[in-house]
């Protein structure tokens, strides 16, 4: 049996240490990798991941579509080893350009992917960048209330990662936001705070952002000087940076305001310069614009050919835009739906993994139930036994008892009382006065044995006990301890007036006769009591003396251990209190079903 436990113990131990590994790997592949294992191409498409996302950065402002084709190359990398860290950086920048490129409608689906992605894995600067993105594709459909709140959500959390600079793109979009609505004042405040933080940092892309922004609101306004000195001042910092973007978007601007301002000739010589750099960015959307100020440009100067010409590319520049936009949103959806489908079997894979974990715990669950049920079993018939074990050596104990409490009565006490029988019948005086003092002395002797074995036969199984109860036996029990002994015990009853089964009136009777034995031999005490009461649903029995306690457990002998197992019999309870005071103080309490 002890080798069956040990090996259900050691099969359990390790189990249970096997288990947590499991289920932190299926942790990981479920928040920052999918899944759980990588092929060996991994770390090297890492590092590859990582050059791609370089280069796409870098073309971002100054060739769009190779920083889509980095990004998307990341994308698929990252989709083949289920990594979601390099899905989002991927997606991260797929959003800047789409921003640039004015496809929302693209940026409203991967910005969600973003925020799926970011939530799993607990990065929250994906999640702001995401909510950015959102709000800029709520603004262009004039959902500014939504955009407002994604935004100021963003803006939270920047602040909270001390992202000094994307808050200041936040701030400046906000600013946007705020011109859309045409609120004007509120609009340049945030333009003004954008600045300031752009500054402070030293981001001279952003002031230069900020001063176009700016610009474009003074020509919605129609301050067109205005608004030509701030596109200016941008466009010198983007030239000074050479950030291609920059400089076409600026180029754009300052067109479309020599336009406004009349200006016809330096319109169509600075769209012209747009234009060319509008090939080498591969930016429709820019190429448009610029497309579109030369027409108008022409047509004002009633050059109606010219005008035509650019009027024709701009119809084939917007069929071949929305092709371009058909094209991208296919293949963004595309993977973006491989992405799910292969989302969707590394789940089913992991959910049959757990499946059959959960399984075999269900097994071993019902095997450590089986065994703990065999336990509790094996254990309730031992404690079944040792019960009956301790009534029959209880009941042994009390008709021993009564054997040698009659052995004593009839056979020594007899012999004793005989013994002094004849010592009376002896005749002293025929004994000399040395013979005498013996005689004296055995005499006494003899008598005193005799009382004291009638005594010892009386308390072991007292007549009074049988005939007239516990009560009776204990005052008379009392009674004899108050007669030679030094220590001066008293009685204190409460109720009782029924008398008890047998069984219980002898079991009380001898644990009394047990502890006052203890009290006498080993007390050192001068006062004890014996207090009995009767309450509704108990019976409470404690002893207490004033002697010098028990100091330890070592204290507690056979004795005391006969006196817990007659408690134990009757379903009661025991305490003992000690040094207290200092004595002894040992309180027993027994149910009332006991009672006739």
């Amino acid at each position: 049996m002890a080798k069956f436990y040990t090996i259900i113990f050691l099969t359990f131990y390790f189990f249970l240490k096997g288990i947590p590994a499991g289920f932190a790997e299926t942790a990981r592949a479920e928040n920052d990798l999918a899944a759980s294992k990588h092929d060996k191409t991994f770390p090297a498409d890492t590092i590859l991941i990582k050059k791609y996302y370089n280069l796409a950065l870098a073309n971002l402002y100054y060739d769009a579509e190779k920083s889509l084709l980095y990004s998307q190359q990341i994308l698929r990398i990252a989709q083949k080893h289920q990594w979601n860290k390099g899905k989002m950086m991927a997606y991260d920048l797929m959003s800047n350009y789409y921003v640039i490129d004015g496809s929302y409608d693209i940026l409203r689906e991967v910005s969600n992917e973003i925020l799926i992605l970011s939530k799993k894995t607990e990065m929250p600067l994906y999640t702001a960048n995401a909510k950015r993105f959102l709000a800029e594709a709520s603004a262009e459909y004039k959902q500014f209330e939504a955009a407002k709140a994604n935004l100021q959500s963003a803006i939270e959390i920047y602040t909270e990662l001390r992202q000094d600079s994307l808050k200041a793109v936040s701030l400046e979009t906000l600013g946007n936001f705020y011109r859309e609505k045409l609120e004007y004042p509120e609009a340049l405040r945030y333009y003004d705070q954008a600045f300031f933080a752009y500054k402070k940092i030293g981001s001279q892309w952003g002031m230069a952002s900020t001063l176009q922004n700016r610009g474009y609101l003074y020509v919605r306004k129609d301050e067109l000087d205005n608004a030509e000195d701030n596109v200016n001042e941008a466009l010198d910092i983007f030239r000074k940076m050479n950030n291609r973007y920059g400089i076409l978007n600026g180029l754009n601007d300052i067109g479309n305001i020599y336009f406004l301002k009349n200006d016809f000739d330096n319109a169509i010589k600075t769209e012209k310069e747009a234009l060319e750099l509008s090939h080498l960015y591969k930016s429709s959307r820019q190429t448009n614009w610029a497309l579109i100020c030369l027409y108008k440009s022409y047509k004002a100067k009633n050059d109606i050919e010219t005008a035509l010409f650019y009027l024709e590319k701009v119809d084939y520049i917007r069929r071949t835009r929305h092709i371009e936009r058909i094209a991208r949103e296919y293949n963004m959806y595309k993977l973006i739906y491989e992405n799910q489908q292969m989302d969707s079997e590394i789940q089913q894979k992991i959910i049959g993994e757990q499946t059959t974990i959960q399984r075999f715990l269900v097994g071993f669950s019902c095997l450590i139930v089986g065994f703990a049920a065999f336990l509790w079993l094996n254990n309730k018939k031992l404690r079944q036994k040792n019960a009956a074990i301790k009534e029959a050596l209880i009941q042994g104990q009390t008709i021993e008892r009564k054997r040698v409490a009659a052995e004593l009565h009839d056979h020594l006490g007899g012999t004793l009382a005989s013994l002094n029988w004849y010592l009376y019948g002896m005749d002293k005086k025929l004994l000399s006065e040395e013979e005498q003092k013996t005689y004296n002395s055995v005499h006494q002797m003899v008598g005193a044995a005799y009382r004291e074995v009638r005594s010892l036969s009386h308390n072991l199984m007292p007549m009074e006990l049988e005939e007239h109860g516990l009560v009776m036996a204990l005052h008379r029990l009392v009674g004899k301890l108050n007669e030679n002994n030094s220590i001066h015990f008293t009685f204190n009853i409460s109720g009782l007036e029924n008398r008890m089964s047998k069984k219980v009136e002898f079991e009380l009777y001898s644990i009394v006769l047990e502890l006052t034995n203890n009290i006498l031999k080993h007390s050192q005490a001068d006062t004890a009591s014996i207090n009995l009461e009767e309450n509704m649903k108990t019976i409470n029995l404690s002893i207490i003396d004033n002697g010098s306690g028990m100091k330890s457990k070592s204290s507690h002998g056979v004795g005391l251990g006969n006196v817990k197992s007659r408690v134990q019999s009757l379903m009661g309870k025991i305490k003992i209190s000690t040094e207290e005071n200092p004595g002894t103080k040992i309180e027993i309490e027994i149910p009332k079903p006991g009672i006739k």
